[in-house]
């Protein structure tokens, strides 16, 4: 294979790593903000968090907490989605792309 073949296959792993950790850090970000503006309405104002809805026992604390956990699965199904339909697909075609080229063994041998 060509030299320019083995550079675009390398550009093309490398742009895929990128994409992958953005996007997983973008979910990350919003999982933090949500916690950390939780636990700062903990700190700073405990009483709105106090509030009952409605004539029951529940407050408005434990149903932002009970959000959470449901953005929580909600942002890992949506990973995983987008994992096994997109992710997956292309790391599998760009890992075959850098074996066919020789790039991988040059990765693994650290000589790239």
């Amino acid at each position: 294979m060509s030299k320019a073949t083995a550079q675009n296959a390398k550009e093309r792993f490398y742009k895929f790593v990128s994409f992958r950790n953005k996007f997983s850090l973008f979910l990350s970000c919003i999982i933090f903000l949500c916690y950390y503006v939780f636990v700062a309405s903990i700190a700073f104002a405990p009483n709105i968090l106090g509030y009952r809805l409605g004539p029951s026992a529940i407050t408005l604390g434990v149903m932002s907490g009970i959000f959470i956990i449901i953005l929580c699965i909600v942002t890992t199904g949506i990973y995983t989605f987008f994992a096994n339909k997109y992710l997956d697909k292309e790391q599998e075609e760009i890992l075959q792309e850098l074996e066919e080229t020789g790039v991988i063994q040059d990765l693994q041998k650290g000589k790239i």
